[in-house]
């Protein structure tokens, strides 16, 4: 049973996620924003910090596309190898200009229908893009394999989320019966094996895609 407390953070969280998906203009699911709000950045942090989805996925994938856009800018405005409008090549998309392979990025992301088995490690990167990579096409280059990933996790009721959690970090978790547990097959056409490191949802370590 979640506190008072709890409760309210979960339902502040569930209203701004709802607001931002069906907002009439469409700006922040297309996109198209210059920041995202404190609550939002909650709720992109608990899954950067658990990699368990509790919201509805609709909802999510709004989010993760804005702030995967402004992970882009910002990296491609700070980035003084890249020759503009070019961001290098990779196996997955030969297009080099930016725009392009920005728009495949947000299109792999798009095809899910449920979040990927990569998410914490996706979220980590697209909260601190600057971190692991300076350069645009190197960045882009680990999203695209991030998003090539050919299992998807559920969603898990963000008021039962903690202890799923805490079960997972047990000694053996592998025999918690949990939605999370048990990956979804999810099959992405033209890309091949994966080398990018994924967390998975109920660790703290890092493990190969």
């Amino acid at each position: 049973m979640t506190s008072a407390v709890e409760e309210q953070r979960i339902l502040e969280n569930e209203k701004e996620l709802a607001g931002a998906w069906a907002s009439p203009s469409l700006r922040f699911a297309k996109g198209d924003v210059t920041a995202i709000s404190p609550v939002l950045e909650r709720v992109l942090l608990e899954m950067r910090q658990t990699g368990v989805p509790c919201y509805a996925w609709e909802h999510l994938k709004v989010l993760l596309l804005a702030k995967l856009k402004l992970a882009l800018d910002q990296v491609h405005a700070g980035d003084k190898q890249t020759p503009t409008p070019g961001v290098g090549w990779s196996p997955t998309n030969r297009n080099n200009r930016f725009d392009e392979r920005c728009a495949n990025v947000t299109g792999l992301l798009n095809t899910f229908e449920g979040p990927p088995f990569t998410l914490q490690r996706l979220t980590e990167i697209i909260m601190e893009p600057e971190k692991s990579y300076k350069s645009l096409h190197k960045l882009i280059n680990a999203l695209e394999k991030l998003l090539a990933v050919s299992s998807t996790i559920q969603v898990v009721n963000p008021r039962t989320a903690p202890a799923i959690v805490q079960q997972f970090r047990s000694p053996s978790p592998t025999e918690v019966d949990s939605p999370i547990a048990r990956p979804i097959p999810q099959t992405v056409e033209g890309v091949g094996e994966l080398d990018v490191a994924a967390r998975a949802p109920w660790s703290g370590t890092e493990t190969a895609a």
